[in-house]
């Protein structure tokens, strides 16, 4: 079998190695599919390659079970499943997953279709996050793949969404899924280009998943959501990008709350609860990981999350060590995906 590593200062290439034997609490996969992560794993590609340090690469991914490891009874061999995490669900032919970032997935979704549930976990999560009600009207600052999966799910609950970019292209893709497009020339005029598309009222939710420098960008989504004016309604910011950003603390900011919003659930980077070896029970509001992959499938499977708005490129695995460069220009793609020798039909 073929793997995706990080070779150091070499870069990405593709390996041949050992298939792996599922260990108590995991599943053998054998991939269809693969989604990139382009701003995560662009990330930490750069990192390792400056760091001279070697890795596997990415984390969703989607396939047929094979092996099924001791102590797992929901899943046999055939099942036709998503599989999440880092270090676990990598691109690679064949993968071992703990059961519980694995989801069956039915007969009738394709699995390119069904990988996107993944990164859907993470957005729904911060969505949790955000503690929305229908009185609420959200922003999306940052149209990327995370940044479209938000406000899909978003729009699924509300009827006015609107997301901001700088680039056309991403703004037109949420308006096909019924959001408001907010280009943006520049990211100083953020404010105004908001207003206006609000009809001259803020907004009471924000959710930044952009990255680079962010100062005013954050500051100019306090102005909003103090603009909103609802006393009814908790304004918010939740964070689920990767960015710096300064903020002066003070009372004009008023009663609005600042989240993070980190991975897809509560069990997610704790291999105890992933194998079956503990359980977890998630903050009010919050779902597990499991049960956010769960929802994402169910939300694919009947058309509130539209995977193939964002799903611009599939490549075949073996041209996957030079997919990486596009992520670097300003017409970044959204979902690129991998396709598998010898997986299923997709």
């Amino acid at each position: 079998m073929k793997g995706l590593f990080v070779d150091g200062a070499a870069g990405l290439l593709l390996r041949e190695e050992r298939e792996p034997a599922p260990q108590p609490g995991q599943l053998r996969i054998r991939a269809t599919c693969s989604l990139v992560s382009g701003g995560t794993e662009l990330h930490y590609i750069k990192q390792w390659t400056t760091a001279n340090q070697r890795s596997v690469i990415g984390y969703c991914s989607s396939g047929v079970v094979d092996a099924v490891g001791e102590g797992v009874r929901e899943f046999a061999v055939g099942d036709r499943v998503i599989a999440m995490g880092w270090g676990y669900a990598r691109h690679a032919e064949v993968i071992c997953v703990p059961y519980r970032y694995c989801v069956k997935i039915p007969d009738s979704l394709p699995f390119e279709r069904a990988v996107f549930a993944n990164l859907a976990a993470t957005s729904l999560h911060a969505v949790h996050r955000a503690l929305m009600d229908e009185r609420d009207r959200v922003l999306v600052i940052g149209a990327g793949l995370v940044g479209q999966l938000v406000a899909q799910i978003a729009r699924s609950r509300l009827e006015s969404v609107l997301v901001a970019d700088t680039d056309p292209r991403r703004c037109s893709a949420a308006e096909s899924a019924g959001c408001i497009g907010v280009p943006l020339a520049d990211a100083t005029g953020l404010y105004d280009a908001v207003r206006e598309a609000a009809d001259g009222k803020g907004v009471s939710k924000i959710f930044l998943c952009m990255v680079g420098k962010a100062s005013e960008t954050v500051s100019d989504a306090l102005r909003l959501v103090n603009a909103f004016h609802d006393p009814l309604v908790r304004p918010a910011l939740v964070a689920a990008g990767r960015f710096d950003a300064s903020l002066a603390f003070s009372v004009d900011m008023g009663n609005s709350d600042i989240r993070y919003a980190a991975r897809c659930g509560t069990g997610y980077r704790d291999d105890d609860y992933a194998h079956g070896r503990a359980e977890r029970t998630p903050p009010p509001g919050e779902g597990r990981v499991d049960d956010n992959l769960r929802e994402c499938v169910a939300m694919i499977t009947d058309g509130r999350i539209r995977p193939e708005l964002i799903h611009d490129l599939q490549l075949p695995f073996s041209q996957s060590a030079d997919a990486y460069g596009p992520f670097e220009s300003k017409s970044a793609p959204l979902g690129v995906t991998f396709s598998y020798p010898g997986g299923a039909s997709l």
